[in-house]
């Protein structure tokens, strides 16, 4: 294998050892992990994991995918996966959904699967482990997705409407194109006719002992393993899988897999299409070539390959965003990997995919990425790109073995699941730490300037071109002869050696004068101290040990959008994305990036009612995400670059937004809330020749230019000695100067009834519809919130059940409902319905939407409600254990003086049908209602 082989020469005396030795040494695997094969061939892996504590993960991977079907059978693989959902052996009907979430596990979230073309794989996440009759329970469900699945036929009937709006609610420009040009992409290949939604003919029409055949011939021990990671006794679950599985038998005769090959192509496939909905014009450039062997994966030589690539294609990418900036280039974006070849695990392929700035620059915009690659299989990397990157990577190893003890289940999971699917390497973070920490100082970027031109051909041979265009009368498309044209312009051009242009200098050359602490509280209630900096600036710090790399940043203050009017709209729209491309300091965007190697820490302005700085950063780094932050107050460098390139990706995604239905619904969601207010309107085509960089700049000075009244928190693992000099420094060297100014509310939702129903052409015809009940009267607190998530949580199971399971009307739906308070005592109540139906089921499913909530206001399911509240008690523990929680548990307190912490179990615990109907009818009496509709036209 020629990728094999570039690096081997280099490794052998990286490594001091011999070829063989390199090829036939194996990783050793985590010790902690409990691996075994039933006498039937059934694998499975158990690993403790007391991170969240009381959790588990559970999983069934199936080795098999829609590549199984015959041509009859296109999408019972995926329905069947939708059907062990509807009946099994122990769990009848629906029992299975709704046992879960009598137990917390949320249907969709928790309890969910997915089918890919290859494999299938169903998963119960995030289980409670105190009871270990729970635990068997999830045990004996895996055993039912294994072999104990009813397919009754009038489960099967029912699902057939649900999987087809899955598909119409999927289908998509990319996804319509994508399908109809599989089998030229794959010629002679099943990977060309195996889409894993498969056909609505089958779906609609296939008899149910076509699925029983398929499920019984392909769903048996060898073809399976079994998942369980969390806080769980091994012993016990491993004896109980050995009881609930060892005695599935295998079919007589059991079908083989067998791989199927992905054919070479001497000549180029090009493929050009468009359609209707395509936004903007996408060209991919790709190179197949053979994947790594499945009996090296365990080996050195693969993670070092794995290694290598990602080192070429970050810097690569770098490269490719360093030349999208400059005004003559005539893409806006690029970028380059090294993958599965679309579908394909027996084919990888080298990918370049890049968005010109004009449909007529696609073969211009094709040459010009394509030549960077060039230059880079050409002259190789520089030792100063190869020395970011491994600053990068190292940083990133330390942050993540300084986390070892705080990693969540679904980690384990992924290297599980690739152990058992694809054969790789299953170490412990200490080997692979030790390994990495070892190997990476030692490899010179000449070990790798070797494998690009591996993996990119240099001849037409294996080369794929793939350009998806928008349909519309006028246009001009690229042709086949020109992108061919670009490829060879790009292997005969006079290219030279990349110049790395970096600024050796710190971030801020000449250090502020620093504040002091002139005071300091204690929050004995949460357990965090109050600053009042020697300018007025309030800081909270909150010391956790819930993630060991982490800190997170929240800065606010001052006033926002109220001060400027409908003059600088386009300015107001542009704002964040203009100031976070900017540069800061002396620094330009691409100068800052390159100075940040090895840094783990960023911080990003915005407005809105208020200016907002959030960050984080790794302990270690907490200085430079200050840093950043004293200059977003002090010194944003102007980017000409920078800009140019954000305005031409403005221009390359609005100039086709209007053909978006799902835009238009968006369009027509927001002016409904507001009064079709300037304010909330989305950015459109005619609004970027209004951006003015100066007039921005010049707002963002304005914002920022007084710091007094700001307060910023802190909460995550910092060294209280080191992070309080370090405020000082820089948040305490911050100007102020008056009274803070005073923040105002720039906008409200609607008080009007409003209905929205209109029509739009769509290439898959879809309905939608929005259904949104707002109170501005009712009082916030926190009983009403409690109410207000049970309330939304309750009518997502109502709906789904009425309108999913029962009518068949739609594939997914719900509602969610808040009680909110904002800095400035301005509240509100909201009830929000939503479901994206069959079109010539939308008068059964908007009756059900509307019914449902009228209904919720006199009475409540109370098995409905105690399902929720256990989800929500479980939640609640889950999220304390998050550093996001605690920032916002902190401000509540702080900024509202509300406590939304103390007494949020036994609030919920209270809560009956009875409390959840007179929230339900208080809220509705002052509601008004917005609502909005979507539908096919012609």
């Amino acid at each position: 294998m020629k990728i094999r082989n570039a690096l081997i020469a280099m490794m052998l005396m990286v490594c001091g050892l011999a070829q063989a030795q390199m090829q036939n040494m194996t990783i050793p695997a985590d010790t902690a992990f409990r691996v075994g094969k039933l006498a039937n061939g059934l694998t499975y892996y158990i690993r403790y994991n007391n991170w969240p504590e009381h959790r588990a993960n559970f999983y069934i991977a199936q080795k098999v995918g829609s590549l199984e079907e015959d041509e009859s059978q296109r999408g019972l693989a995926h329905f069947l996966e939708h059907m062990a959902f509807n009946g099994s052996d122990n769990f009848k009907g629906n029992d299975l959904i709704e046992w879960c979430r009598s137990k917390g596990i949320e249907f969709g979230g928790d309890l969910n699967a997915y089918t890919a073309i290859d494999q299938t794989v169903y998963n119960i996440d995030n289980v409670p482990t105190n009871n270990q009759g729970t635990v068997d329970s999830c045990l004996l469900i895996l055993r039912d997705w294994s072999c104990g699945l009813l397919l009754e036929q009038d489960e099967i009937e029912k699902e057939r409407g649900v999987i087809h709006e899955e598909w119409r609610l999927r289908s998509s420009a990319t996804s319509r194109m994508l399908e109809r040009n599989l089998e030229k992409l794959y010629p002679g290949s099943k990977y060309g006719k195996r889409y894993p939604i498969g056909l609505m003919s089958v779906v609609d029409n296939f008899k149910r002992q076509e699925l029983v055949n398929y499920y019984h011939k392909w769903y048996h021990p060898s073809h399976q393993g079994i998942i369980v990671i969390g806080d769980i006794d091994v012993n016990k679950t491993e004896a109980y899988i050995k009881k609930l599985f060892d005695d599935i038998k295998n079919p007589e005769n059991a079908a083989q897999l067998v791989d199927e090959q992905v054919p070479n192509n001497d000549k180029p496939i090009v493929i050009i299409d468009k359609d209707k909905e395509q936004r903007m014009p996408i060209v991919q450039l790709m190179f197949k070539h053979d994947v790594f062997p499945d009996s090296l994966k365990q080996t050195p030589l693969f993670t070092i390959t794995q290694y290598g690539k990602q080192a070429i294609f970050s810097m690569l990418n770098e490269r490719l965003t360093e030349v999208a900036q400059k005004a003559d280039c005539p893409f806006v974006s690029a970028t380059a990997d090294d993958g599965s070849y679309i579908l394909a695990k027996t084919k990888d392929a080298f990918e370049l995919s890049v968005i010109p700035k004009t449909m007529e620059q696609t073969a211009e915009a094709l040459q010009a990425a394509y030549t960077e690659v060039i230059r880079a299989m050409k002259y190789g990397f520089t030792p100063t790109e190869y020395k970011r990157f491994q600053q990068d990577y190292l940083s990133r190893l330390d942050k993540d073995f300084s986390n070892k003890d705080k990693r969540r289940n679904t980690t384990f999971y992924q290297q599980a699941l690739g152990n058992f699917l694809e054969n790789e390497a299953m170490p412990s973070i200490e080997t692979s730490y030790a390994m990495m920490k070892q190997l990476v100082p030692a490899m010179p970027v000449e070990a790798f300037n070797e494998l690009l031109p591996e993996l990119v051909s240099k001849s037409d041979t294996n080369m794929v071109i793939l350009n998806f265009n928008n349909e519309k009368d006028g246009n001009v498309y690229p042709t086949e002869e020109q992108l061919l044209k670009a490829i060879d312009n790009a292997r005969n051009a006079k290219i030279e050696a990349y110049v790395d242009n970096v600024k050796d200098e710190p971030l801020i050359t000449t250090m502020p004068k620093a504040g002091t602490i002139k005071k300091e509280v204690k929050s004995k209630k949460f357990d965090y101290s109050v600053l009042t900096l020697s300018n007025g600036i309030t800081v909270l710090l909150k010391k956790t040990d819930l993630k060991k790399d982490q800190v997170i940043m929240s800065g606010f203050g001052g006033t926002g959008e109220a001060n400027y009017g409908q003059a600088d709209a386009a300015n107001l729209k542009a704002f964040d994305d203009v100031v976070g491309v900017s540069g800061l300091g002396n620094f330009s965007n691409n100068e800052l990036q390159k100075a940040l190697a090895g840094k783990i820490a960023n911080a990003s302005l915005s407005m809105g009612q208020r200016m907002n700085i959030d960050g984080s950063s790794t302990p270690n780094d907490v200085e430079t995400m200050l840093q950043l932050t004293y200059l977003y107050f002090t010194n944003i460098k102007k980017d000409p670059d920078a800009y140019s390139n954000l305005i031409q990706q403005f221009n390359v995604m609005l100039k086709n937004r209007e053909l978006s239905p799902e835009m238009a619904l968006s369009d027509s969601l927001t002016a409904s809330m507001y009064d079709h207010g300037w304010r909330k309107a989305a950015m459109k085509l005619a609004d970027v020749q209004n951006i003015n960089y100066d007039r921005i700049l010049q707002m963002a000075k304005e914002r920022m230019a007084n710091a007094a009244g700001w307060t910023f928190s802190f909460v995550g693992n910092f060294d209280e000695a080191t992070i309080r000099p370090l405020i000082c420094q820089y948040l305490g060297a911050l100007p102020t100067s008056g009274k803070a100014p005073k923040a105002q509310r720039a906008d409200k939702p609607t008080t009007k009834n409003v209905d929205c129903i209109f029509e739009r052409k769509q290439e898959t015809p879809k309905a939608t519809a929005y259904i949104i009940w707002l109170n501005q009267n009712m009082p916030y607190s926190l009983e009403n919130s409690i109410r207000a998530s049970i309330a939304g949580q309750v009518l997502s199971m109502v709906y789904l059940k009425q309108i999913r399971e029962e009518a068949s009307a739609a594939y997914t739906c719900g509602a969610q409902a808040v009680c909110n308070i904002a800095y400035d005592g301005f509240h509100i109540t909201q009830v929000l319905a939503y479901c994206p139906m069959k079109p010539e089921k939308k008068e059964v499913a908007v009756k059900i939407m509307n019914q449902a909530v009228k209904d919720l206001a006199v009475d409540c399911d109370k098995e409905m409600v105690d399902k929720v509240k256990t989800l929500m008690l479980k939640q609640f523990d889950d999220n304390a254990k998050t550093n996001k929680f605690w920032d916002d548990i902190i401000y509540t307190d702080y900024m509202l003086h509300l406590d939304d912490y103390t007494n949020y179990k036994s609030l919920v615990e209270k809560q009956t049908p009875a409390t959840i109907a007179t929230f339900m009818k208080e809220m509705l009496k002052g509601a008004n209602k917005v609502n909005v509709m979507m539908l096919p036209g012609e």
